[in-house]
């Protein structure tokens, strides 16, 4: 099933207050993440209250879904909700990634725990991480844009198999 198919699939299991736009589909290669749309609530500073009323009246909802892509797709699914420009990301997995890092780049994560900000290196890169991307949110999205753009026009290429070299005027 492609990602548009398994949009519309997922939409037409959704009650209204979950549908307020198409889910958005993110395929990566160890899981499914499935974003709800849903309606912004009318007063300012009250998604996030929205935002977990609806997980947990819509839990068992996503669980019977997520079990029948699961089945399908073999691949596990995360959810998440958005409600304007608040959004939140819920059962999402978490993996390690393994990276080299010289002294300079290790003190940096052993000063974030000796100062609290996390418990251990694992959580002060996480740290950076996040707040990399927070500062340079706008940036992360362009360059997303991008890379999507480039796998638009690069899946447009349909190369055929060729018997010998090709000729000049090919």
């Amino acid at each position: 099933m492609s990602d548009d198919d398994l949009q519309l699939w997922i939409a037409q299991r959704l009650p209204p207050a979950l549908a307020a736009g198409p889910p958005l589909v993110r395929r990566y290669a160890d899981e499914l993440v499935i974003m709800l749309q849903v309606a912004p609530p009318a007063g300012p500073g009250e998604a996030a209250a929205l935002i977990a009323r609806l997980r947990e009246e819509s839990r068992a909802l996503r669980i019977q879904i997520a079990g029948e892509i699961e089945r399908g797709q073999k691949l596990p699914v995360a959810w998440g909700m958005r409600a304007g420009e608040a959004e939140a990301l819920f059962s999402s997995r978490t993996a390690p990634v393994m990276t080299r890092l010289a002294r300079a780049e290790r003190d940096v994560l052993d000063t974030l725990v000796a100062a609290g900000v996390a418990e251990t290196r694992s959580g002060a890169l996480a740290y950076a991480v996040r707040t990399f991307a927070a500062e340079h949110g706008e940036w992360l999205a362009e360059v997303r844009h991008a890379i999507a753009e480039v796998d638009r026009v690069r899946a447009q290429l349909h190369v055929r198999p060729r018997k010998g070299i090709p000729n000049r005027s090919e």
